[in-house]
């Protein structure tokens, strides 16, 4: 958001927090607890919501120059990114014509020489536009083959606003501000463009990747799950909420909000008084705060598996090793409680929820960004 909306979005909170309550939907919602576990279901969803559907993944900042690429084969399709010489992005399916191998296994890095990818099975090369331009012992292995016809399948790739996205299935297209559904201009201002990337954690959680992504959508659990972290700094259970398509935004309110009210507007530094979470369907959380920002990326494995690439990105790239420290130091702490109070209390429910009993799972009117992504996904899945 820019100043305007971040001003109006600081009164919003301060009016939400002075009547004690929070934005609410017009009922509670019930979901079957086997949505949770059902395997037929489960594999739609990798079909349907990782596979057939444009993928988030991360600011333009990620990429920043010439030669960078990133990977991921989370979605069951081995996806390479790279940024070219001219400035823009191409996808590839990360396999090699000739035997399958991934051009790179590392998660991000810079192209052999800023530009080109050489497969380390047999060492095919392909330059930044997939182009097969190398083959070892090409003459005598491979006599009369045509290389025009050996390229890196291509992805449809699509950078605006800041982010990147990408469809994994090569027979499939999406319109990238159909996917926002205008949450563009809320996330507008927030350094997608020119943040540094300060790393990703990867963590493997043992169930359901929708038991995942529900923690991240409400605040109704801070007073009760954090009270000596998140609750010592943010209001539980108060939050506005604006939807975005199949996306959402909520904002929340630091418990220092009403110092405002003693300081004239023009002097408000609003970021310092909200923190924001904002959706990006299906799997996909920006959480924003006053200095940086992190991504929550979460896929599927299994019906009770999932794994979460946590990344964090500030400002600017750290002065020194100690200020590098810092940072590092906060970006585990944070990865340090979602892992111990979160995903440790959400393990205990996956357990419950495979006791099978028959039940239902009841979300409340005082948790709408819940409530939207399983209406999201009932939507595509039926």
């Amino acid at each position: 958001m820019q100043r305007p909306g971040l001003i109006q979005e600081i009164k919003t909170l301060m009016e939400l927090v002075a009547n004690k309550t929070t934005v609410m939907t017009d009922s509670v919602m019930e979901i079957d607890v086997n949505e949770y576990s059902n395997p037929d279901q489960f594999e739609r969803e990798k079909l349907e919501l990782f596979r057939n559907y444009a993928q988030f993944v991360g600011p333009s900042c990620i990429l920043p120059n010439p030669g960078d690429y990133f990977t991921f084969d989370d979605t069951g399709v081995p996806i390479l990114i790279v940024r070219t010489a001219e400035g823009g992005l191409n996808a590839f399916v990360n396999i090699c014509s000739h035997r399958g191998a991934p051009l790179t296994e590392e998660a991000c890095g810079q192209a052999k020489k800023g530009k080109m990818f050489s497969c380390p099975y047999h060492g095919w090369s392909y330059n930044l536009e997939g182009d097969l331009i190398g083959i070892p012992f090409g003459n005598e292995g491979f006599p009369g083959l045509d290389r025009s016809t050996l390229g890196l399948k291509k992805l449809q790739i699509e950078e605006k606003y800041g982010m990147i996205f990408v469809m994994p299935n090569p027979e499939k297209t999406f319109d990238i501000d159909e996917v926002l559904g205008g949450i563009q201009d809320r996330l507008s201002g927030f350094g997608f463009e020119d943040h540094y990337y300060l790393g990703a954690k990867q963590v493997h959680t043992n169930f359901s990747w929708k038991l995942n992504m529900d923690t991240f959508h409400e605040y109704y659990h801070f007073e009760f799950l954090h009270p000596n972290s998140i609750a010592t700094m943010a209001y539980s259970n108060i939050a506005n909420y604006l939807q975005y398509g199949r996306n959402h935004s909520m904002g929340s309110p630091s418990l220092q909000i009403n110092d405002l009210k003693n300081v004239s507007e023009e002097e408000w530094q609003p970021r310092e008084y909200s923190s924001y979470v904002n959706y990006i369907f299906p799997n996909t959380v920006i959480f924003v705060v006053n200095d940086h920002f992190q991504t929550w990326r979460v896929y599927p494995i299994s019906p009770d598996r999932s794994v979460v690439y946590h990344s964090m990105f500030i400002p600017n790239k750290p002065k020194d090793a100690a200020e590098q420290k810092t940072f590092e130091d906060y970006f585990q702490m944070i990865n340090d409680v979602a892992v111990a109070e979160d995903y440790g209390l959400v393990d205990k429910v996956h357990r419950g929820l495979q006791a099978g009993i028959d039940r239902k799972v009841i979300i409340g009117r005082n948790e709408p960004g819940v409530q939207n992504m399983h209406r999201q996904l009932h939507d595509i899945l039926g």
